[in-house]
């Protein structure tokens, strides 16, 4: 995907927010190839997306309704909202959502966002017309999602219209992506997996399903918020290919063989629907066409779910989940059991031992485990201890009556119950007091990391746009530079201050220039940075960078987005007739060189460059017949003097290297028709004003003229090396 951003009413932040869960990494980096991105999300999907490398992403947990995400819409200002509704993939909506939505809209109101996008589902169509007497079609809604799906669109036209937002409705089927775990086909991957016997489809099995991938999904989304004249509306975006629940139940039959699929009888009321116009409305208003068949990759996407989501747990995985589930309260019984056992022990031996007349071993027991673990376990405690008192009055021949109508006895009863409550009671309000402690610090940190976060992605902001403004202002000067130096009717010159203008402007030392011969096989260097000479390949098939040819092509600027070693970060093709003529490149680019605005100044310049190269073209085409002698491809004395000097400066510069070769020939019409095939479309043959000819090679190494001396030797034209490498 290529997209031209040079206007300057592009956007240039996107919020997502509402039901993120189908959002992954990929598709994130995907999206900041173009613009900045605002996630705002649960927590669950935060976390999971809070890895993703892209400087350019900002991921956040807040609710919608929150001041927060207020402070994220006044800090980052964005362009364009992306909403997706809770309806969208067979899910049953978000809590609260009308009231989200209807806070979302004010917010984009208030904060001039331009364009509101809300992906909703399929499922708003999910109707019948009944018409009435007055020949009035009243929609029958087949089920409560369908109706309140539907109602959401309303929502969102008229709250939209109220706050002056531009807004598109963008109704989907189901959502396909490379790792299908939090959507719809994830939940029947899940049944499939568990065995759940049967799974269920909730259509006819003659009904149609679609799925649309996530990858495609977000090609239209980027379409439509890179789309500045549209007027809003809604759309229904599907595959275009046509499937039904019986073939979906077949593949999932076929990811596990004991699998049993069971139909609904209900059906979906499509009727409604103008496939054919809805996707032509799509593509006139957007470009959109959708390319994927997602139904052959199922059974494969079900084995990548079973990898990433159904991992077997180890019996040691499951003892920690039980350990951390059940650890305090195991402790505590665990410490209440043996440690009563030992005073019980410890009391046959200490009753009657006139040393431990003084010493209560059974107070002793509920002090401890009062302080230990709280209320709870002393008061458990101080029960435990009544019962072993009241067995060891049993056993001493006091009764059951004389325990209930003697006071005398109760004393230690109400000191052991006692002690237990008050000592736990200490503990368990100094632990629920420090866990509130703990939280509101945790609150508090929560809340300064984000006000931080917010904080120094505005200053980083800050700093780039300040970077870029100095940068336009100071570019005036350099590009009215770079126009007087690309002023010549020389390709050579031309090719020489371009490399120069393209370092100074850029400040990359990876440029390189090559030219395309007529056939559009071959590339050949004609001018380098110094730093690149030695790396680069005088000579170029084309089918060995084609993807990059493919985009140049369609004069449009490449971007090495993939980081695919041996390609160039940025190409630019220069075309005339419709074919390509010339490729400028450039090779690496730092950290901060890979933002859209770093690529739209390579643009401009090779764009300038491409006016000088065209006019030349145009120049040397008109002066052919006074260039060359006739019928020959052999330069004229003037012209081949503005040749070489021009190689020279190239060489004297380190952008290019030249060989100029001294021809022992008589006949030089014959000479220039036996070279015309042996030698490049970058060379030239010419003579000087004392009759001597010449042969000048550019962009030269040995190797290359070993072979180019070998077919001088082939054809009996000697030569001598002059000047050059």
């Amino acid at each position: 995907m290529n997209r031209k951003r040079n206007r300057s009413d592009q956007p240039s932040c996107v919020l997502i927010c509402g039901n993120t869960s189908f959002m992954d990494e990929e598709i994130l980096q995907l999206i900041a190839e173009y613009y900045q991105v605002v996630l705002v999300g649960d927590k669950e999907v935060t976390e999971e997306l809070s890895v993703c490398r892209s400087k350019k992403v900002s991921v956040y947990s807040e609710n919608m309704i929150s001041e927060n995400f207020k402070r994220i819409m006044y800090s980052y200002s964005p362009d364009v909202v992306w909403y997706f509704s809770g309806h969208v993939d067979g899910n049953q909506g978000i809590q609260n959502e009308s009231m989200m939505i209807e806070e979302l809209i004010r917010d984009c109101g208030i904060y001039e966002v331009s364009k509101l996008i809300y992906i909703s589902s399929v499922e708003s169509l999910n109707y019948k017309l009944i018409k009435n007497e007055d020949s009035i079609g009243k929609k029958h809604y087949l089920s409560e999602e369908s109706f309140v799906c539907a109602q959401s669109e309303k929502l969102v036209t008229f709250l939209s219209a109220q706050n002056n937002v531009k807004s598109v409705t963008v109704r989907i089927p189901h959502i396909f992506k490379k790792y299908n775990v939090n959507n719809w086909l994830g939940r029947l991957f899940g049944d499939v997996s568990q065995n759940k016997q049967p799974v269920k489809l909730p259509f006819n099995e003659k009904e149609r399903v679609d799925f649309i991938s996530l990858r495609n999904l977000t090609e239209l989304l980027l379409d439509i918020t890179e789309e500045s004249m549209d007027y809003g509306g809604s759309y229904t975006a599907l595959s275009g290919f046509r499937h039904t629940y019986k073939e979906l139940g077949d593949i999932l039959s076929k990811c596990e063989s004991q699998t049993t699929i069971e139909y609904d009888e209900q059906q979906f009321f499509d009727l409604v629907l103008n496939e054919r116009e809805e996707a032509l409305r799509l593509k006139k208003e957007y470009g959109f066409v959708p390319v994927e068949d997602v139904f052959p990759e199922i059974i494969e996407a079900y084995y990548r779910y079973k990898d990433k989501a159904v991992k077997r747990k180890g019996y040691i995985e499951k003892l920690k989940e039980l350990y951390e589930k059940v650890s305090n309260e195991l402790f505590m019984v665990g410490e209440l059991i043996i440690f009563f056992i030992i005073v019980q022990y410890l009391l046959k031996y200490t009753t009657n031992n006139v040393y431990f007349r003084f010493i209560d071993l059974r107070l002793f027991f509920v002090v401890v485990l009062g302080c230990a673990h709280g209320m709870f376990a002393g008061i458990l405690a101080g029960v435990m201890q009544c019962l072993s008192l009241i067995h060891a009055y049993i056993e001493t021949g006091v009764t059951g009556s004389m325990l209930f109508y003697n006071t005398d006895y109760w004393l230690p009863f109400a000191i052991y119950l006692m002690t237990g409550a008050i000592t736990g009671y200490m503990v368990t309000s100094k632990n629920q007091k420090l866990k509130f402690e703990e939280e509101e610090v945790k609150t508090l940190e929560g809340k300064y990391q984000f006000l931080n976060d917010v904080y120094l992605s505005v200053i980083n902001n800050k700093q780039e746009y300040k970077k870029q403004i100095l940068g336009y202002q100071d570019s005036f000067g350099k590009i009215f530079e770079a126009v007087e130096r690309l002023d010549s009717s020389m390709p050579a010159d031309i090719f020489m201050n371009g490399v120069e203008t393209l370092e100074d402007i850029l400040t990359n030392h990876s440029i390189a220039i090559y030219t395309i011969d007529e056939n559009q096989n071959y590339a050949r260097l004609v001018a380098c940075s110094r730093e690149m000479s030695e790396k680069l390949s005088k000579s170029l098939n084309v089918r060995s960078f084609s993807r990059v040819y493919d985009v140049i092509s369609g004069q449009e600027t490449w971007k090495n987005t993939e980081f695919t070693d041996g390609l160039p970060m940025y190409a630019f093709g220069i075309t005339e007739n419709g074919k390509v003529r010339l490729m400028i490149s450039v090779y690496d680019a730092e950290a901060d060189q890979m933002s859209q605005y770093y690529i739209n100044l390579f643009t401009i310049l090779c764009n300038l460059i491409r006016i000088s190269f065209i006019r030349a073209l145009e120049y040397q085409t008109v002066i052919e017949d006074e260039k060359y002698y006739p019928e020959t491809v052999v330069l004229r004395p003037e012209y081949f003097e503005k040749e070489l000097e021009s190689q020279r400066k190239m060489s004297d510069a380190g952008l290019a290297s030249y060989v100029l070769l001294s021809l022992d020939t008589g006949d030089i019409k014959e000479t220039g028709r036996k070279l015309e095939k042996q030698i490049r479309n970058t060379d030239m043959v010419g003579d000087d004003r004392q009759g001597k000819h010449y042969l000048l090679l550019t962009q030269i190494n040995r190797t290359i003229l070993g072979r180019i001396g070998e077919r001088l030797s082939d054809n009996d034209i000697k030569y001598e090396i002059l000047e050059g490498m």
